[in-house]
């Protein structure tokens, strides 16, 4: 199981992103550090998981959202960045496998999910 969990999601506005959270999980409480900084914590069986989002994390267009938890309702990365883009019909991108098992992992290597398909790419 990983330590936690993010995705990037590509021109998604952060109401979009909390909207999925509410009708997802119990969101319990929400506040804006800053502009560009949205903290959430949402309830999952009982666990109560504090997500970030964060705009403009990667370039201008990106928007992370870390579940700072490992009692996410997901195994990974990419399985979370399904149930995204399933829910926010924009492109999400992942990192390809859990940063603990690194290894030999390419750092560049991401999964993509968008319109046309999903799959792993090189992403630099």
């Amino acid at each position: 199981m990983q330590t936690d969990i993010e995705i990037y999601v590509l021109s998604c506005p952060t109401a979009n992103i909390i909207a999925w959270l509410e009708e997802t999980f119990t969101l319990i409480s929400q506040s804006s550090p800053s502009n560009l900084c949205t903290k959430a914590v949402i309830e999952v069986d009982n666990h109560k998981i504090e997500v970030t989002i964060l705009e403009q994390a990667a370039g201008k267009r990106f928007t992370s959202i870390w579940f700072n938890s490992d009692k996410t309702p997901w195994e990974d990365d990419i399985t979370c960045a399904k149930q995204a883009f399933r829910a926010l019909n924009c492109e999400v991108r992942c990192n390809f496998q859990g940063w603990e098992e690194e290894g030999n992992q390419d750092p560049d290597q991401w999964w993509r999910i968008n319109s046309h398909g999903e799959g792993p790419f090189i992403w630099n």
